[in-house]
């Protein structure tokens, strides 16, 4: 390209107009990243079993929507089943109960399909009032390719 070309396009207002959304959607891009990443414990299976092992006896939450349910209809032994979109409303249905309280501090393992999701359905923990909340490393096909128990959806749990 010789310079007056390269003159020409730089004063166009045109240049500068995408220049410009190009920086705000680089920016937007960057700081939706850093904003939506996790910045608590991720736990593998192995730790999780090792938790089990100490005494402790951590809840593994499902997140997932009933779609990634049907396709993998199981889920670690003993885990709890609430999809991501139901957190608030079902957590504060039981907000007053005695129960509900004991888990403010236990141990939580949140998975799902996806480590977005995951992340906000522990966000979404932490935002109910949740204290220990960790994601589990590769969801289900970790805890599987682990040996780890699985089970078999409940008839409610299922979609």
């Amino acid at each position: 390209m010789d310079q007056e070309l390269i003159d020409r396009i730089i004063r166009t207002p045109q240049f500068w107009v995408a220049a410009g959304a190009l920086g705000i959607a680089v920016w937007g891009a960057w700081f939706t990243w850093r904003r939506d990443r996790w910045k608590g414990r991720i736990l593998t299976p192995a730790q999780v079993q090792e938790l089990v092992a100490a005494g402790d006896d951590p809840l593994i939450w499902d997140s997932r929507k009933p779609a990634h349910r049907k396709r993998n209809p199981e889920t670690p032994k003993g885990a709890l089943v609430v999809p991501l979109e139901q957190i608030p409303e079902r957590l504060r249905a039981r907000a007053g109960n005695a129960r509900f309280q004991e888990l403010r501090t236990a141990e939580v393992v949140v998975f799902d399909e996806t480590l977005d999701r995951a992340t906000l359905a522990a966000r979404l923990l932490q935002a109910e009032g949740m204290r220990n909340v960790a994601l589990l490393a590769g969801g289900l096909k970790a805890w599987r390719a682990a040996g780890l128990p699985t089970q078999p959806l409940n008839e409610e749990d299922a979609p």
